[in-house]
């Protein structure tokens, strides 16, 4: 379940707006009762409870718009995860890739493949050459796209080998300084992916073939 403003589901903010609206609505009722009662003290204790009520649903109002504006929300297709693993899973090494897409506002939609020449690929390590990455953002740049993410495949199957290594977590941080906010995605050989970066996002995944794990893990769950 996606979770909200203070860690609640959406579903559960809504609700409890809701319940703020339905509360002010009751004391405004209490405090014309009162007033027509010609009762000062009641009416200005109803009053008082509607004034704190409000500032609390206000804050909420103000917290869940500011959540909204500041999260990247990254779209996926199923078929587009598939593509990648089998990209990254043709051979016994590490093998990683560039991906890009559409932006507008805080959407984006990740759907293309950018191949990068690796001058270093192990059972456990992969590099990119400098100078293919600096052509390839200068060629993004010039086609008005922007670095969306960064994905890779880790030896081993199983959830634990989606972990990001030292160098993974490096390597995000020469990304966000360099002001590229793309996320990070590790898949493992059987097919487990972890997304990760060091801001806060949400993962959309459109179509079937791909299961939620739990919070940011997914697994591809048919395998061509």
């Amino acid at each position: 379940m996606e979770t909200g403003t203070f860690g609640y589901s959406k579903l559960e903010m809504e609700k409890i707006k809701s319940e703020i609206g339905t509360s002010i609505s009751r004391l405004t009722e209490e405090i014309a009762s009162s007033c027509k009662e010609h009762s000062t003290d009641k009416a200005n204790f109803f009053f008082q409870q509607a004034l704190l009520v409000g500032k609390i649903g206000r804050i909420i109002e103000d917290l869940s718009s500011a959540k909204q504006e500041d999260v990247q929300t990254h779209f996926l297709s199923s078929l587009f995860l598939h593509d990648c693993f089998r990209f990254l899973n043709k051979g016994r090494v590490e093998s990683m890739h560039f991906v890009t897409g559409p932006q507008v506002g805080n959407i984006s939609i990740l759907d293309r493949i950018i191949d990068l020449p690796l001058k270093i690929q192990t059972f456990v390590f992969a590099k990119a050459e400098d100078v293919a990455v600096r052509k390839t953002l200068i060629y993004l740049s010039k086609c008005e796209h922007r670095l969306q993410g960064c994905f890779h495949i880790h030896p081993g199957v199983g959830i634990g080998s989606t972990m990001p290594s030292g160098v993974d977590l490096r390597l995000q941080g020469t990304l966000d300084r360099g002001g590229y906010k793309a996320i990070g995605a590790i898949f493992s050989r059987d097919g487990y992916i972890r997304f990760y970066s060091s801001f806060d996002f949400e993962i959309q995944i459109y179509g079937k073939g791909v299961e939620k794990i739990d919070g940011k893990i997914y697994r591809i769950t048919e395998i061509s």
